[in-house]
């Protein structure tokens, strides 16, 4: 929590007043009471300095301040927190940001901000398969005690901050809305957890509702934070594409997991790859680009297959390639589909396969 958390607030608050302009006005302003307690001296816009003095007359009355203490009770619950720019908890990756947020608004713990994360960033209508890639990435470098950083979304960020939490390890989200609100809906449960394993972080005060100009400036903020940017299905006009942009302008490096030329969720990850982004084979890869030795042996987490028969082992061949329907598998593999319900429903049951509208895909297990 930050020395004197409501003046932060009252400062953030202040309707127009652009954090560019807040980072200059803190070259000349050693602390947030200072604004409130000088506004002559500092050179601010007609419209703040209205405000200030507004403020500086009705005490509590005015209505920013009056904001200002609901979200400091807030904070205060257990779980929650503020973390300023000058608090030891604030990221010290964010002076590669002109401008970084002034008040960061948490839930959960704020040491996780300054732990070495790769953000995991893609599509929010992901394939089968990239979902799968996704999991498995994510789950190799937590448990290699990278925290995962993503965005909170639908599609590929639900699917490495879930694999982060599986494989025990931390991961943070970032909102483009304020921490209170749940977006997606149906990410209460994951954004749960992940406050409990992580952080849900955001630079939007509570109760900011989801709009489409904030989630290009979320995602600066998930570059800021990390090492490194991995890219996992982008299209050429992609919320995705933006955060390789800032990733780019932040001087960090950029991995892409390629994928099928036809699908053109992929068009704007080759072309991030044609423009000297690193290709992703592996998990390894990140993790040797940070010179960290894995601590575990990565082949080791593929599940042992050796059970199967060999009809369902050219089946999960098969669908490495691209998920299918029962027809198209019964196609390639020359078998009538009758055949194929008893391996596929055992392939189901072990986990191996599931079934999406496409039709059969590996799951992440694979």
């Amino acid at each position: 929590m930050p020395t004197n958390p409501l003046a932060w607030l009252r400062w953030v608050l202040i309707p127009n007043f652009g954090l560019k302009k807040c980072h200059d006005l803190l070259n000349y302003i050693d602390s947030p009471e200072s604004l409130f307690l000088h506004p002559d001296r500092w050179p601010l816009s007609a419209s703040v300095r209205r405000t200030v003095l507004e403020m500086n007359h009705l005490g509590e009355q005015h209505p920013v301040h009056r904001r200002a203490l609901q979200q400091l009770e807030w904070a205060e619950q257990p779980g929650h927190c503020l973390v300023s720019i000058e608090d030891d908890a604030y990221p010290h990756t964010f002076q590669a940001l002109v401008d970084a947020p002034l008040l960061i608004w948490g839930k959960g713990n704020p040491d996780v901000l300054n732990n070495k994360q790769i953000g995991i960033v893609g599509s929010r209508a992901a394939s089968a398969n990239a979902l799968r890639h996704t999991a498995n990435i994510s789950a190799c470098l937590a448990g290699n005690g990278l925290t995962i950083t993503s965005g909170g979304a639908t599609g590929v960020d639900s699917a490495s901050h879930q694999a982060a939490l599986d494989a025990q390890g931390k991961t943070i989200a970032v909102l483009g809305c304020g921490v209170d609100i749940v977006y997606p809906k149906h990410n209460r449960q994951l954004f749960d957890s992940i406050s409990r394993n992580g952080m849900v972080i955001s630079e939007y005060p509570l109760g900011t509702q989801p709009k489409p100009g904030h989630f290009p400036r979320r995602n600066r903020i998930i570059s800021a934070l990390s090492e490194a940017i991995i890219v996992i299905e982008a299209g050429l006009k992609s919320g995705t594409l933006t955060t390789a942009q800032h990733a780019l302008e932040q001087g960090k490096d950029i991995f892409v997991l390629p994928g099928d030329i036809a699908n053109p969720n992929n068009a704007g990850s080759h072309k991030l790859i044609q423009e000297g982004a690193f290709l992703l084979a592996e998990p390894r890869d990140v993790l040797e680009f940070l010179h960290m030795k894995p601590d575990f042996n990565l082949a080791a987490q593929q599940a042992d297959l050796s059970h199967l028969s060999p009809l369902q082992q050219q089946i999960l061949a098969t669908l490495q390639i691209e998920p299918k329907p029962l027809e198209g598998l019964a196609h390639d593999l020359s078998e009538p589909m009758h055949q194929l319900l008893e391996p596929i429903l055992e392939l189901e049951l072990e986990g191996l396969i599931e079934q999406h509208p496409g039709g059969y895909a590996l799951s992440s297990l694979l």
